[in-house]
Formats: structure tokens, C-alpha cells, sequence
């Protein structure tokens, strides 16, 4: 006679458990229950199952896991990177200010330190003159050349049934001043110039050049900063002078190819193109320009570290991006405000 708490024979279906009767598995032979397992003990108080179900306490607020709280997690990630964020920029600005007052202040003493110190500023900041046009000539002459040739292409080809081209021409001219020759110096005067510049000064702070010339007496931001500085300031309106004349080079070359133009009509009708304003603007971006283009890379230039020669590549990308995104922003904002 068979039971009901028997096994079953393999590969048989179990048998249902007996009407009425508990759940297979909850009573043993006599209705007894089976002895409790390890799943059977209760959870120690204050454990996460023990808490998760519990549920939340009246009047307690639970805080938000990883999974129900995700909104909220990527919002504090955007804060709290971009309060990192805002507080390197404000340090940084903070410390380039007081780079900037440092400079200012050993400028004044340098000046009235006396005559030879004098002489030997305006002879460095002549040689820095020299390596500047040296290392921009060709360049800056290349690129004139090239937008010369290609405004006339565009002005032959392009413009040349458009109504009203007198005054279209002067409006090409006053941009091609304003806009395109800036920026076209500051991208040439950043590579070639003002990158090295930066490397260079780096190079020496790492190797304690500059330790040795504060031990002589000498100041590195007299005998270094302030001549490079003055170079790039005095020598960016050569260099925009250069451009632009290489460029109308470019554009009377052009012309006379087409047109049988002389040269003396062609320099009154650029002249009578080229309004005394225009000079102005261009006069106040140069010295802006140059001033912040030479502040940055300098800037950078003396953040190196004693004997960290690793440092010094990261610091001259930064100062080379920064010097030119900074001119270049200042430049369009001049043109903004006085157009």
C-alpha cells in the first residue's frame, strides 16, 4: 500500500499532495513540520533585509539608492564638476593677476634702477624685435600673398554683377583689415614666435636659471619678461604693416592680370577704400593684442617647476591656446564695440 510522503519512481510526475492536507515540504510523516533550515532563521535586527522589510519608519525619510536616484546622482556630478571647474578658473585668474602686479612692480624698479639697467632692457627688447621679424617675415609675406590673390579671385569671379561695388569694396577692405589680417598675425606670431618663447623660458626655470639670476641680483621678470613683452607690443605693428602689404601685392597682381590697372590708381582708389577709422581700431588692437598674447605666454612660461621638465610641453600648449584664444577674442570684441 502505497503513502503519501513515498517517492515517487524515476521519471514519474510527483504526486499532488492529498486534499485538505498541508503543502509538500511544510510536514513531515504525522503531520510534524520539518526541521528549520538555514533559510528558516530570523534576520539579526538591523540587518538590509531585516530593514527592507520593515519598510520606512512614519515620519523618517529613507535616503536614495544608486539605481532609484540616478537623476539625482548625475546631478550632483555636473555640480560638483563644474564647481571644480569654477573654482581652477578663479585660482588661476587670481594667480595670473598676481603674476601681472609682480611684473608691473619689477618693470617700475627696473626703471628706476638706473641707466644701465635702462640700456640693457631696451638692447634685449631690441634683439627680441629681430627674432620676432626673423621668424615672421616669410610667413606673414606667404599669407598676404595668397589672400591678395584670392580676393581677387572672389571679386572677378564672384562679385563682379553684384550692384553697389564701390561700397562693397570698401566693406571687403575694412574687413580684410579689421578681421582677417589679425588674426592671421596671431596665429603666425603664436607658432612661431610665441610657442618657443614659452618652451624657452620653461626650460631655463626648470634647470635653475632662474635661481642663478636671483642669487646675481637679477630679477628674471626685468631681464626675461618685460623685454619679450615690449618686443611683441612694438613689433605686431610691423608685422600687421607686412601682411597687408604683401596682401595688396597679392590683389595688384591679380588685377593687373585682368585688368590693365596702373599702379598709381590703383594705390588712390585703396586709399580712398581705407577710411582713417579703420586705423584707429587697428591701432587698438595692436597694442591690445600684442600685450595679452606676450602676458600669456609668459605666464605659463615661469609656472614651471624646478627640475620638472615634463611639465614644461603641457605648459606651453596651454599658453600657445590661450594666448591665441584670448587675442583673437579681444580683437572681435574691439571690432564689436567700436563698429
Amino acid at each position: 500500500m502505497s503513502s503519501p510522503y513515498d517517492k515517487p519512481a524515476p521519471g514519474a510526475a510527483p504526486s499532488p499532495p492529498a486534499p485538505g492536507g498541508p503543502p509538500r515540504g511544510l510536514a513531515g510523516p504525522g503531520g510534524a513540520p520539518d526541521p528549520p533550515g538555514p533559510d528558516d532563521a530570523p534576520d539579526p535586527p538591523g540587518s538590509d533585509r531585516a530593514f527592507e522589510e520593515a519598510g520606512p519608519v512614519p515620519g523618517e525619510s529613507r535616503p536614495p539608492d544608486a539605481g532609484s536616484g540616478g537623476g539625482l546622482g548625475r546631478l550632483h556630478f555636473v555640480l560638483g564638476w563644474t564647481g571644480r571647474i569654477c573654482f581652477v578658473w578663479v585660482r588661476r585668474r587670481v594667480d595670473q593677476a598676481s603674476f601681472l602686479g609682480r611684473l608691473y612692480m619689477v618693470g617700475l624698479r627696473g626703471l628706476a634702477g638706473g641707466s644701465a639697467q635702462r640700456r640693457l632692457v631696451r638692447k634685449l627688447t631690441l634683439l627680441q624685435v629681430l627674432e620676432i621679424f626673423k621668424r615672421t617675415f616669410v610667413p606673414l609675406s606667404i599669407f598676404g600673398l595668397m589672400m591678395g590673390v584670392l580676393w581677387t579671385v572672389i571679386w572677378f569671379d564672384v562679385l563682379a554683377n553684384v550692384p553697389g561695388s564701390s561700397m562693397l569694396a570698401s566693406l571687403l577692405i575694412s574687413v580684410h583689415l579689421q578681421e582677417i589680417t589679425p588674426i592671421l598675425t596671431n596665429m603666425c606670431l603664436v607658432m612661431a614666435y610665441c610657442g618657443p618663447m614659452t618652451l624657452d623660458l620653461g626650460l631655463k626655470k626648470c634647470s635653475g636659471e632662474f635661481e642663478t639670476m636671483v642669487l646675481q641680483g637679477i630679477a628674471p621678470e626685468h631681464a626675461l619678461a618685460w623685454p619679450r613683452l615690449a618686443a611683441l607690443v612694438l613689433s605686431y605693428p610691423g608685422l600687421m604693416l607686412v601682411i597687408n602689404l604683401a596682401s595688396f601685392l597679392g590683389a595688384y597682381w591679380g588685377i593687373a592680370r585682368a585688368i590693365d590697372l596702373p599702379v598709381v590708381e590703383f594705390l588712390n582708389d585703396l586709399y580712398l577704400a581705407v577710411e582713417p577709422y579703420n586705423m584707429f581700431i587697428l591701432f587698438v588692437k595692436v597694442v591690445l593684442i600684442g600685450s595679452i598674447m606676450g602676458f600669456y605666454c609668459l605666464y605659463y612660461g615661469f609656472q614651471a617647476p624646478v627640475g620638472g621638465y615634463g611639465r614644461c610641453p603641457y605648459l606651453t600648449r596651454r599658453g600657445m591656446v590661450e594666448a591665441f584664444f584670448y587675442s583673437t577674442f579681444a580683437e572681435v570684441m574691439v571690432t564689436v564695440l567700436y563698429a
